[in-house]
């Protein structure tokens, strides 16, 4: 059995696989010898999985999942984890943006006592646009979950091997790793690191997909949208009735009404605006329910290199639980 994991995301990185795998390997073996790479190919077009492929036939250390299609990011680190056997795990992206050369740091201070040690980075090496959609987005995830989330935080960390077997019991479809760790609790500590520059090629989260991710991730973790469209619905209540009432009291005092379509046009564009906004808030959680209750696998995985068998690790740990239970 590994005692290191390291759990690597991919869609279309060709230009970064080989010098990933030469950095990881290099620093890796600083540790100790018994250590894994898995790498996910989450649909890639370009190349990557041929790359993946022949790093395993290669070297035995290093394994490769590929999707039947392209499931995202956050569901390609669940099956990372799904896949993993090693005592303890690292995720970090595989565009060298995550210093591997950090990794012994990671580690060193997990076996001080922690289950989760926290790659921060103090300095983001991304464009002004993604850090300041990447702030207004954690600004908006604290107001509407009551929580903290610290926008120095990516993925890359470390996490031991009961950590993991808590995470592969999460089997919601609409996922955020960061989210799911902080919901696990543990014992954790943070260290700081150096964030670079991509190695190659291009990000691939586009804003649309910031937008997704950000609209999903607030969605599957807190109902404070309804409560506060709710709230918003007792506030034009009321002031519909005090509007009434100041109404009826000009009215006896015999002066002139307020007159004009404009107005009423206005409140009734206002209203069905916000009962519209209001309804498919309530349908989009009704979807999320949908999609949970049909039961499909969270991700299809087309072929594995480097492996004796294509079922995950987790999947062979639950049928062992299994019979010992019986």
């Amino acid at each position: 059995m590994p005692v290191i994991s390291v759990v690597c995301p991919v869609f279309n990185e060709s230009g970064c696989l080989d010098e990933l795998y030469r950095r990881l390997t290099a620093t890796l073996l600083e540790i100790c010898e018994s250590h894994e790479l898995i790498l996910v190919d989450d649909g890639s077009s370009d190349g990557s999985w041929e790359i993946i492929a022949a790093l395993s036939a290669r070297d035995s250390r290093v394994h490769g999942i590929r999707f039947s299609r392209n499931f995202g990011h956050h569901l390609s680190i669940s099956a990372g984890l799904d896949y993993t056997r090693g005592d303890w795990v690292v995720v970090m992206d595989s565009d060298l943006q995550d210093l591997p050369e950090s990794i012994p740091e990671l580690y060193a201070r997990a076996t001080e006592g922690f289950d989760i040690v926290l790659a921060c980075r103090s300095i983001r090496r991304d464009s002004w646009f993604k850090r300041t959609t990447s702030h207004l987005f954690h600004k908006i995830y604290a107001f509407f979950t009551d929580t903290v989330y610290d926008a120095q935080q990516g993925v890359f960390r470390i996490m031991s091997r009961r950590v993991v077997g808590v995470l592969r019991q999460m089997r919601e479809h609409n996922r955020n790793f960061g989210v799911l760790v902080d919901w696990a609790g543990f014992r954790r500590s943070r260290i700081f690191v150096e964030h670079a520059a991509r190695y190659a090629g291009k990000t691939k989260y586009t804003l649309a997909k910031q937008i997704d991710l950000a609209l999903h991730t607030i969605l599957s973790v807190s109902d404070r949208p309804l409560m506060y469209a709710m709230y918003m619905g007792l506030c034009m209540t009321a002031f519909a009735v005090l509007f009434c009432a100041f109404l009826v009291a000009i009215a006896i005092a015999g002066r002139s009404g307020i007159s004009g379509y404009g107005t009423l046009a206005a409140a009734i564009f206002f209203v069905g605006g916000l009962t519209i906004f209001t309804v498919g808030m309530v349908g989009i959680y009704v979807g999320r329910i949908l999609t949970q209750v049909q039961g499909r696998p969270l991700y299809v995985v087309a072929e594995t290199s480097g492996y004796d068998s294509d079922v995950p690790v987790a999947f062979e740990d639950a049928t062992r639980s299994l019979s010992t239970a019986e």
